[in-house]
């Protein structure tokens, strides 16, 4: 299968490195930036443009690797006939096309990507949406070339996918964040964290998250509440977000009391 891939950033980088491991031929990078296009079109052993009048138009599938923002500024400067156009948002529906793409459709790796980072593809999930049951067998057999965990969403299930992710993985790397702040601050290493975040992941991976729940909040255990919020008292976006959670998981763990 021949494809195009629009955007090199890290989605785009890892997808044309994918694809081309998987036996698909990448025909062209295109990228804004003279850079980014050069340097993975070098890698993949491909063409690579900068603008869409430039575009080769003989491929069966272009993929937009672009932010959500700029899928449709893309699509308005894209045209390839009735080629089937596909882009990769967790939470943009495939509406999006409707003006500007006879064939169309999403392909949604679930996973967090880096270009600095190599990924184990048999273990990623990918999902697909297309306006046609032909399209839609398409784009199951190209990523099928990727992983072996493919499944078709409709817009509704990959927007509440998505939302999922960004919790599981945006949100707790974020808390990450904040606590190798506090760390530092007291002259104190994250790595001592680490045994303990890989414990908890191990935990939820193999139980409900729900049933893996610990802390003062899940106990009730208010002297230690106010401890941790007398230390944050000169952090008061932290200890706005320490009492919200905590106060949510007083709130989901209440049935059991």
């Amino acid at each position: 299968m021949k494809v195009v891939i629009i955007g090199a950033g890290n989605v785009g980088t890892h997808f044309a490195k994918a694809l081309k491991a998987s036996g698909s031929e990448v025909l062209q990078i295109v990228s804004r930036t003279m850079k980014s296009a050069v340097e993975l079109a070098s890698e993949i052993g491909c063409a690579f443009a900068t603008d869409f009048a430039s575009i080769n138009k003989n491929a069966d599938v272009y993929i937009l690797c672009v932010t959500d923002s700029q899928i449709v500024p893309v699509l308005r400067q894209l045209h390839v006939g009735d080629k089937l156009i596909v882009h990769t948002s967790g939470s943009v529906g495939i509406n999006v096309f409707y003006d500007y793409a006879l064939n169309y459709g999403c392909v949604y790796p679930l996973q967090t990507f880096s270009k600095f980072k190599d990924l184990n593809y048999a273990e990623i999930p990918a999902f697909v949406e297309a306006n046609t049951e032909e399209n839609t067998q398409i784009l199951i057999d190209l990523m099928k070339r990727i992983t072996p965990h493919v499944q078709v969403l409709s817009t509704q299930q990959r927007s509440i996918l998505h939302l999922s992710a960004v919790l599981v993985n945006n949100f707790s790397n974020h808390l990450c964040v904040l606590a190798e702040s506090l760390l530092k601050e007291n002259s104190l290493q994250f790595e001592l964290l680490k045994p303990l975040m890989k414990e908890t992941f191990e935990k939820m991976l193999k139980y409900s998250p729900y049933d893996a729940q610990t802390g003062p909040a899940l106990r009730g255990d208010e002297q230690i509440l106010q401890k941790h919020r007398d230390l944050l008292a000169n952090h008061e976006d932290i200890l706005e977000i320490y009492n919200s959670i905590s106060e949510s998981i007083v709130k989901t763990h209440s049935e059991e009391k």
